[in-house]
Order: C-alpha cells, then structure tokens, then sequence
C-alpha cells in the first residue's frame, strides 16, 4: 500500500495509493456495516485506489480519502471492530433484524401514502416488493438461527 506513515497524515487527501491488490490486501471479502441499516457493504476500491462503501437500499457511499482515514479502517478491519462478518454470526442476525425494522418501516410510509379511495398502483407494488423482501429476510434470519441451534445441540 501506499504510504500511510506520514506525519502529514491529514494535508495530503487526494493521492493515488498503491494499486488495488496492495490497498486492499487486508480488506478483500471484509464488509463494513451500513450505519443506517446496518447491512454488510463490500469495502472496494475507487479510481484512485482508496476504500469506499454503498449501500444501494439506504442510498448512502461512503468514500475514505485521507491516509489517515484509510489507516485507521485498515486498523479497524485487521482488528475486526465494525467489520460485519457473513455467514450464520450473531453479527449478520442482528443486521437481518435492523433490516427488517427498515422494512417495516418503509411499508408504513408506503401505506400512509396509499390513498383509500384511489389506490395509486406504482404504491401498491411497492409494497408488494417490500413484502417479498421481507419474506426473504425473514427467511434467511430463521435458517441461520436452526443452523445456530444445531451447532448449539452438538
């Protein structure tokens, strides 16, 4: 990686680092939660090779410029503090569940939206959509909690 040991950690925000493999060494596989939703975001890299994150539900990108920003989430993912973890962690179930209190959320402004009388049918199929999400998550919160009961019975 570039060089982030600089004593002019916090002047220099807008040069190219290292190439991509180098930058993103430790971070490859690694996602960082949503700070709105909390969903798992892939760290990949810009056009200038430095770390950045989106969540297309939420509609939030979060770029990391400055060496010492980079530094420290190179840190933070070495040191696993933040980084959301895939698979069956207590970690993902807990982003599932913020995911679902989105969802949830989201229905219910849908719904006040709706009209009585004249049902908008771009709203109604929101809804259906959301519903479907819902389901899914659902879904993927209760196989990783009899995955996790199963490993607890053996």
């Amino acid at each position: 990686m570039g060089e982030l040991n600089s004593k002019d950690d916090f002047t220099n925000v807008n040069v190219t680092l290292a190439s991509p493999p180098d930058l993103l060494g430790g971070l490859v596989g690694l996602e960082f939660p949503c700070f709105l939703c909390g969903a798992g975001l892939p760290i990949l890299p810009t056009k200038r090779n430095k770390p950045y994150l989106t969540c297309n539900s939420c509609g939030v990108q979060v770029f990391v410029r400055g060496k010492a920003g980079i530094k420290r989430l190179m840190e933070m993912a070495k040191a696993g503090v933040l980084v959301s973890r895939k698979g069956e962690s207590a970690c993902h179930g807990i982003n599932l569940l913020n995911r679902l209190e989105q969802l949830k959320t989201q229905k219910q402004d849908l719904e006040m939206k709706q009209g009585i009388i004249f049902r908008d049918e771009n709203i109604e199929n929101a809804i259906q959509i959301v519903d479907a999400e819902t389901k899914t998550v659902e879904g993927e919160l209760a196989e990783i909690a009899e995955k996790a009961k199963k490993e607890n019975e053996k």
